[in-house]
């Protein structure tokens, strides 16, 4: 084919998969927005800690690793994954995500928003805060808040734990100004109980004394106020994720758009809150792996220095339990233009004269720069024997990956090649021009289309990579998957379609497409394939989670019941 016709096939590609990255964009401009309320009634506490010590930092790991793989066999028995065919994306660590991954609900808690006495919402000023994140001084009339639980109602109910150390105030508010009591309070201690009324849970620190500031809050769900330290997760989160293989951390990372290039800025067990734009600290991710047995596939920032690889492969060789395979993957796809990462390695191409061409500088540069991160991987690891290494490419652009692949003979490090090959009708169901044509389609209509695509395009996609592993002697792999359907784009036909694509993922014949789907992976010698992503309620801006929250009945949850008993048909050799 000429490159010619190839640009024009990548740019199309690309275009359409803009989508993908326009959502993450949009979620995080309307981050803030979820926390603009004006509370009613508010129950209010005077939060005074006396001399609760220093930072309370969990204590993760035993002496080593293998300490940790024992556990995680008394905790899970038969190790359900074992044999599995079938990984799964985390989805990004927020307040307001209905993943609830942590029993300690303050880890998932927004960064503080700065508030001011007859201000507008989150315009108190800069706060003065900690190196962990904490509020270390506020100025006169200025407040702090962040939220907790937000409005799915799907939150555990019951009592839950306030604790803290230092000496201010904290208001602690019911979005719907019911549904919130405080049951007892001591000093650095308070039960509060929470109803599903509530419609989220805030924290106002209205005050905070600058040489005992109010800081380590940490809001444990009902019943693991004994274990939160040593056993941070939340057991319906556990139990939905136990029977997949590995477990994909890029979004938990904070992968797209990162900044992160020194060892020194990563979040860390300390830092106030893991849900930050630097992505959760590596310890959990972690540990996580080591609780369900699931192999780990970490992400290297875009712009990580070599010592930052060095003492991210160092922490993992130490810590991880020495039976799982780590996947191990530069950033996530740098291919795609609709993400910052794909700027950087363009740019760093150009620089370093890899190519004449802006758009193969960039693909040679990732190609290269992976091949690096592999090299120091094995240094630290000892050798590839543990490892992964995942080269990734455009599922619906094989010539890209060909010269990816090709450069420097990247291949001959790498041991998989990985793409996404969503479904999703795009021509017709991805179109805003046929916003009117679609808002009057019925459920099976839009499902008829979907199965179209699996049959077709999407079937031709993935044979095509499977043939382009096969040259190169690479595992064909899947970084990602599933369903495609977005609504964002149609404009006043939105909230319709919207509700229509929702209603198309919740029916049961979305669990059958699945499973053709798999099978169709399977047939041409797929390895393993990563579900995009857990949990998520549906919104215009897509549909992705398996369940739509954590506890969720897989009965109400096609993609969940599909890919589980995919799981159990389609074991692969131990």
């Amino acid at each position: 084919m000429k490159r010619a016709n190839i640009y024009k096939t990548a740019i199309i590609s690309v275009l359409i998969l803009l989508i993908g990255a326009l959502l993450q964009i949009n979620a995080n401009l309307a981050d803030s927005a979820r926390f603009n309320h004006q509370s009613g009634a508010t129950d209010r506490v005077s939060a005074v800690a006396q001399g609760n010590g220093g930072s309370v930092v969990p204590q993760l790991f035993a002496n080593n690793a293998t300490i940790a793989a024992s556990d995680s066999k008394n905790a899970r028995g038969s190790k359900q994954n074992d044999r599995s065919p079938l990984g799964i994306n985390l989805a990004q660590l927020t307040s307001y995500s209905p993943e609830r991954p942590f029993v300690d609900v303050f880890k998932t808690a927004h960064p503080w928003f700065s508030n001011a006495e007859g201000a507008s919402w989150s315009q108190g000023g800069p706060l003065n805060l900690t190196p962990e994140g904490w509020v270390a001084s506020l100025r006169s009339g200025q407040y702090a808040t962040t939220g907790l639980l937000d409005v799915d109602r799907h939150y555990p109910t019951g009592n839950y734990t306030l604790l803290y150390d230092g000496e201010g105030q904290l208001d602690v508010s019911a979005m719907s100004s019911k549904g919130l009591t405080i049951v007892s309070q001591t000093a650095g201690r308070m039960v509060v109980k929470v109803t599903t009324e509530a419609e989220g849970v805030f924290l106002n620190l209205r005050a905070t004394n600058p040489a005992n500031p109010l800081r380590n809050i940490r809001f444990i769900m009902p019943g693991h106020e004994k274990t939160y330290q040593t056993q941070p997760f939340n057991p319906q989160f556990l139990a939905a994720l136990s029977k997949f293989k590995a477990i994909r951390f890029m979004d938990w990372q904070g992968m797209n758009g990162s900044q992160l290039a020194n060892w020194s800025e990563r979040t860390t067990l300390a830092s106030a809150t893991q849900a930050v734009e630097g992505g959760i600290a590596l310890e959990y991710m972690i540990q996580l792996a080591n609780t369900l047995h699931a192999e780990p596939w970490f992400c290297i920032p875009i712009r990580a220095s070599d010592d930052f690889v060095r003492q991210f492969a160092t922490l993992v060789r130490d810590k991880l339990d020495p039976s799982l395979k780590v996947h191990v993957e530069y950033s996530n796809e740098v291919w795609n233009y609709g993400f910052e990462q794909a700027g950087y390695a363009r740019d760093q191409g150009v620089r370093l004269k890899l190519d004449n061409d802006q758009y193969l500088a960039g693909t040679k540069y990732y190609s290269q720069r992976s091949v690096e991160i592999f090299k120091l991987f094995e240094t630290v690891m000892g050798g590839t024997k543990r490892l992964d290494r995942v080269l990734a490419g455009q599922s619906v652009n094989t010539w890209s990956g060909d010269q990816m692949l090709a450069w420097k003979d990247a291949y001959k490090h790498a041991d998989s090649y990985a793409i996404a090959p969503y479904f999703d009708g795009r021509d017709i169901l991805s179109n805003a021009e046929k916003s009117a044509q679609i808002a009057q389609m019925s459920q099976d209509q839009v499902l008829d289309i979907l199965q179209a695509d699996i049959k077709g395009a999407n079937k031709d996609a993935i044979v095509t990579s499977a043939n382009l592993a096969r040259k190169y002697k690479l595992k064909l792999q899947s970084y990602e998957g599933g369903q495609h359907l977005t609504s964002f784009q149609f404009g006043s036909y939105e909230p319709q379609i919207t509700k229509l694509y929702s209603d198309v993922n919740r029916n049961p014949r979305m669990g059958d497409l699945y499973t053709e789907y798999l099978n169709n992976w399977k047939a041409v010698g797929g390895g393993l394939f990563s579900q995009y992503y857990d949990v998520g309620m549906p919104s215009k801006f897509g549909m992705w989670g398996a369940l739509e929250y954590v506890g969720q009945d897989p009965k109400a949850a096609p993609k969940y019941q599909a890919l589980t008993r995919y799981i159990s048909a389609n074991p692969t050799a131990q």
